[in-house]
C-alpha cells in the first residue's frame, strides 16, 4: 500500500466525492485545499486517472521532510543515474496560501545541477517560477521523458512525491468534439462530467442506464469503464445519434461491453424496458428550453413549473420499476441571475413524493454560464 496524493479540480467538494465514491472511504487520509490524500495499491495510475473526472492529477507521495533538498535529491538520483536524452521537469507546490512560502526558484536551479552532476541534460518548464499548468506538463510529456516534483502541504508538515499520471486532454477533447453526432441546442454535458456522475453512484455498478440518453455521452463514458449501458430519449434523432456515436466509441476505443439505445418517453417506461439486474440510472434529464439570455423571472417559474411535472412523473415512475438499491444520479436546471444561482425550487419535496430522499447535492457551473447544473444523488426510501 502506498499514499497517493490526488490533486482536485475546479469544483474540489464535487471532486473530491468522486474519490471517495471509487477509493473507499477507508482508504481515506486527509483532504487539504488542493489535494486529498488516499492509502491504495496503485498498480495502473494511468488507468485509474482515465476513469476519473474531477482529478487533475495522481501523485505518489515518495518521502515526508521539511528538508525539501534531500529528498528531491534522492529522487532525481534514483530516477536519472542512467538516462540519456534532454530531462523537461517542473517543480509544483499544492495547497500552500502563501505560495512565497516556497522558493521554487533556487529548488529548480539545485534540481538542475544535481541532474547535470549525474550527466543529463535538463530544462525546467515552470514559467516565471511559478507552478506549471498541468495542460503544459500534458503537452511537454513530462511524466513519460522527464519528472513533475510536487511539494504538498499536508496536516503534518510536507510531503515530496512525482507525478504518476495526469489528464489526458487530448482524449477528453477526441471524445467530446469528433465524435459523429453533436447537438449544441439540447446542451453538451461534459465527458469528464458524466465520468463524476457515473462514479458517484459507486465503484460496484455493473449496468447503467439514461432514461435522457440524448447525444449518448454517459453511454459512451459507461463503455470506456466496461459497464453494460442502456439509453432511451423521446427524440428518435437523439437516439441515432447515440446509437451511431455508441458504433464510433466501439470502433475507436475497441470497447467489449454492450449498449442498447431505444426511443421511449421517459415517464412512460415499463419494466420490461429496462434490465433486471439494473445498479443505477445517470443522467443529465433535461434542463429546459435553449436560451441565450437568463430568462425573466416570470419565464423562470414557468420553466420550473413544467420541469416539476416532468421530473416528477419520471421519478414516481422510475421508483415502480427499478430495483430497491437502484440509485439515480441527476442534473436538475438552476440558473445564474447576476451573481447567485437560483436553485430548482423545492426539489426535495417533489423527490420525497416520488418515493426518493436526496444524500448528496452538488453544483456544477462554469464560467458566463446562464443554465447551471446542480447535480443530485438520490436513493429510494
Amino acid at each position: 500500500m502506498n499514499l497517493y496524493a490526488f490533486e482536485l479540480g475546479r469544483k474540489r467538494h464535487l471532486c473530491f466525492s468522486e474519490l471517495m465514491s471509487v477509493l473507499g472511504e477507508e482508504n481515506f487520509v486527509e483532504k487539504n485545499n488542493d489535494t486529498a490524500t488516499f492509502k491504495i495499491d496503485l498498480s495502473d495510475p494511468q488507468a485509474m486517472q482515465d476513469r476519473l473526472g474531477g482529478t487533475i492529477k495522481i501523485i505518489k507521495i515518495l518521502d515526508n521532510s521539511k528538508d525539501l533538498k534531500g529528498p528531491i535529491e534522492k529522487i532525481l538520483e534514483k530516477d536519472f543515474s542512467n538516462h540519456e536524452g534532454k530531462i523537461p521537469f517542473a517543480i509544483n507546490i499544492l495547497n500552500f496560501k502563501n505560495p512565497r512560502q516556497i522558493n521554487i526558484k533556487e529548488l529548480l536551479s539545485f534540481s538542475k545541477k544535481i541532474l547535470k552532476s549525474l550527466g543529463n541534460n535538463a530544462r525546467f518548464i515552470n514559467k516565471n517560477f511559478k507552478n506549471t499548468p498541468p495542460s503544459t506538463i500534458f503537452k511537454s510529456r513530462v511524466i513519460e521523458k522527464g519528472i513533475d516534483i510536487n511539494i504538498i502541504r499536508q496536516d503534518n508538515g510536507y510531503a515530496i512525491g512525482k507525478t504518476v499520471s495526469i489528464q489526458n486532454i487530448d482524449l477528453y477533447s477526441k471524445r467530446d468534439f469528433d465524435k459523429p453526432c453533436r447537438d449544441a441546442k439540447i446542451g453538451m454535458l461534459p465527458p469528464k462530467l458524466a465520468q463524476i456522475l457515473i462514479n458517484l453512484a459507486g465503484p460496484d455498478t455493473s449496468t447503467i442506464y439514461d432514461p435522457f440518453c440524448g447525444t449518448g455521452t454517459v453511454l459512451m463514458e459507461g463503455l470506456l469503464m466496461g459497464k453494460t449501458v442502456v439509453g432511451s430519449d423521446i427524440g428518435s434523432k437523439l437516439v441515432d445519434y447515440s446509437q451511431r456515436n455508441c458504433e464510433w466509441l466501439e470502433k475507436e476505443y475497441e470497447t467489449s461491453a454492450s449498449y442498447k439505445v431505444f426511443t421511449k418517453d421517459a415517464q412512460k417506461l415499463e419494466s420490461n424496458d429496462i434490465p433486471n439486474d439494473l445498479d443505477a440510472i445517470i443522467t443529465e434529464g433535461y434542463l429546459g428550453p435553449p436560451i441565450n439570455n437568463t430568462p425573466s423571472p416570470e419565464r423562470r417559474k414557468e420553466i420550473f413549473a413544467e420541469l416539476t411535472e416532468l421530473h416528477h412523473n419520471w421519478l414516481t415512475n422510475a421508483h415502480k420499476i427499478t430495483p430497491a438499491n437502484c440509485k439515480i444520479v441527476m442534473c436538475k436546471t438552476a440558473y445564474k441571475v447576476g451573481e447567485k444561482i437560483e436553485h430548482f425550487p423545492d426539489f426535495e419535496l417533489l423527490a420525497e413524493s416520488a418515493g426518493y430522499e436526496i444524500t448528496k447535492t452538488f453544483t456544477y457551473e462554469r464560467p458566463n454560464q446562464i443554465v447551471i447544473r446542480d447535480i443530485a444523488i438520490l436513493e429510494k426510501i
